[in-house]
């Protein structure tokens, strides 16, 4: 048997799974961020176990449009979400359009990566369409509910000092939660006031943070910061028993701040939105925001204008300079002539 058969035969006999697992290894290999290799792994494990629906694993040759388009169709008809999620507990309800959109996102690039390698003749999975994603107004927070969130992250234990100082992280430099529990101490210039991040993609970045944040960072770290159990562990926030945290922990700690400050839609990315729409209305543009947040359009960052703007125009009902004089309201229609 010449190779080429033996390849042909190899090809024909290779299942999903392999097939995922060997997709997952070129993103590595291309340099990919672990949390964007488990998005992937994630979705398209769903696929493969749609596929084997309790007999054997599926074969790529198998594969057709029919088959991805049925799987996303099981999606759409879901009534639970966050299935075994690694934050949140699973809840009754069906999967919001951006979840079933990513989805599609990464079966067609799965297809396109099949066909480019060889196992498969066509892009099996190009002519999915993905569903309408609805445009979502953000809520980001107001000061007052800032001040509330700070207020809840009581600072008498260490714990709560460790907590205290993540949320100005996160409201001062706008930083993802990957970002934040991977933070090193040897990534910090606390002289120049800032540190250096490796966000999607694994591209990397310099995060400015301001002096206030700065200082509750020394704070933690000479005086709360509990002793590491690996002595080589250079990420700054640490559990009490001295272990990395994780992004689970932290986000069940934002949730538990969210109750207490009565703010239960507060969440770590809307601490990411709250930073970019306040950093906009004490005056900073664009340009620098979208570096800061790390995008890699300035399009995914034109959107906190618009709700920038809208802040302006609620402070400028507040405050209004002619409004606060407290004039006396004219009665309308056309002065009386002169007699």
């Amino acid at each position: 048997m010449t190779y080429k058969s033996n390849l042909r035969k190899e090809l024909m006999e290779l299942t999903l799974p392999r097939a995922i697992e060997n997709y997952t290894t070129a993103l590595t290999l291309e340099g990919k961020s672990p949390e964007t290799i488990l998005w992937y792994r994630k979705k398209l494990t769903g696929l493969a176990t749609f596929m084997q629906n309790g007999g054997a694993p599926a074969k790529v040759r198998s594969l057709t449009l029919d088959d991805g388009r049925s799987f996303i169709k099981s999606l759409m008809e879901r009534t639970t979400r966050y299935t075994n999620h690694c934050l949140r507990p699973e809840e009754q309800g069906g999967l919001a359009p951006q979840s079933i959109h990513g989805y599609v996102r990464a079966l067609r690039a799965f297809a396109t990566w099949l066909q480019e390698e060889g196992y498969t003749k066509d892009n099996i999975f190009k002519g999915i369409k993905p569903p309408h994603v609805p445009q979502v107004l953000i809520q980001p927070l107001s000061e007052d509910e800032i001040r509330r969130v700070l207020i809840a992250a009581q600072q008498h234990t260490g714990e709560g000092v460790r907590n205290y100082t993540m949320i100005l992280l996160f409201l001062d430099t706008g930083i993802r939660l990957s970002e934040l529990v991977n933070l090193k101490i040897s990534d910090i210039d606390f002289t120049a006031g800032q540190f250096k991040v490796f966000g999607k993609g694994a591209k990397e970045r310099i995060v400015p943070m301001g002096l206030t944040t700065r200082r509750e960072v020394v704070r933690y770290m000479e005086h709360y910061r509990s002793q590491p159990v690996n002595p080589n562990e250079n990420r700054l926030f640490l559990t009490a028993s001295g272990s990395a945290i994780t992004k689970r922990s932290v986000g069940q700690m934002i949730e538990r701040l969210g109750k207490r400050a009565g703010i239960p839609r507060l969440h770590a990315h809307l601490l990411r939105h709250t930073f970019a729409v306040r950093y906009l209305v004490n005056g900073g543009d664009v340009f620098t925001l979208q570096k800061i947040l790390g995008h890699t359009t300035l399009e995914m960052t034109r959107k906190y204008v618009t709700l920038a703007s809208g802040d302006v125009k609620e402070k400028h009902r507040q405050y209004s300079p002619v409004d606060n004089l407290g004039l006396v309201e004219r009665k309308r229609g056309r002065p009386k002539s002169a007699v």
